[in-house]
């Protein structure tokens, strides 16, 4: 059985915590593995690349600035996460990391469960390097091959695309119109849906798709810009 190539991605800055899990991914096939010292680094170097899952240390998250901390709660539901560092534990000199949300001899086992059991089940993405927020907008969406339009809400929003509520189950790579009822520039937005959600699936999560915007007027840009601040 050939198994397909994933990329993986680590976040933390501690230097000894990216060398361990470095050699524990050498040791597996078919692994590209990537180790960022900050959510900023992984922006930067995550661009044309596509994901099947995030493994971030907590103590990294923690320090974070708040708007890196939204940053990973918006990649929290799109991709798998792995957490690690212990909570109950503070970083010392002789264990800079703050400890192991699991006990280092099961590191392998758990490792292993997570790129299995949740990685290997997950379509590559992208990470999206610009501003996302939530933004209930009321809309209307057209799919191609669509007359009438269906009536639905944004979840949220970036400069680049948005996530639409959607029951409906379409097809990734086709075309859509998506026309903004809140906005005074009520021109459709013309997009591609890049992944879906389909409805029955995770209760946690919406159902929906994402999608990327084609063409939106400059007076859209400028509205969204100054949402996004």
């Amino acid at each position: 059985m050939i198994i397909p190539l994933q990329r993986i991605a680590l976040i933390s800055r501690q230097e000894n915590t990216r060398e361990f899990y470095r050699n524990l991914m050498s040791e597996r096939e078919n692994i590209v593995f990537e180790p960022y010292a900050s959510i900023e680094e992984l922006k930067k170097g995550s661009q044309g690349k596509h994901y099947s899952g995030l493994i971030i240390d907590m103590w990294t998250h923690i320090a974070s600035v708040q708007a890196d901390k939204e940053f990973v709660y918006a990649l929290d539901r799109i991709f798998p996460i792995l957490y690690i560092g212990d909570q109950d534990q503070k970083p010392s000199p002789l264990d800079p990391a703050g400890g192991w949300l699991m006990a280092r001899q099961h590191e392998v086992k758990i490792l292993d469960e997570f790129i299995q059991k949740q990685c290997r089940g997950m379509k590559p993405r992208g990470i999206r390097s610009t501003a996302r927020r939530e933004f209930f907008f009321n809309a209307q969406v057209r799919f191609g091959g669509q007359e009438k339009p269906s009536r639905t809400n944004t979840w949220n929003i970036s400069p680049s695309g948005c996530f639409v509520i959607s029951a409906e189950e379409q097809l990734v790579g086709e075309a859509v119109w998506l026309t903004i009822s809140d906005w005074a520039d009520q021109t459709a937005i013309a997009g591609e849906i890049k992944w879906c959600r389909p409805w029955g699936g995770d209760i946690r999560q919406l159902p929906g798709m994402g999608i990327a915007f084609k063409a939106i007027t400059a007076a859209q840009q400028r509205a969204l810009a100054a949402l996004l601040k």
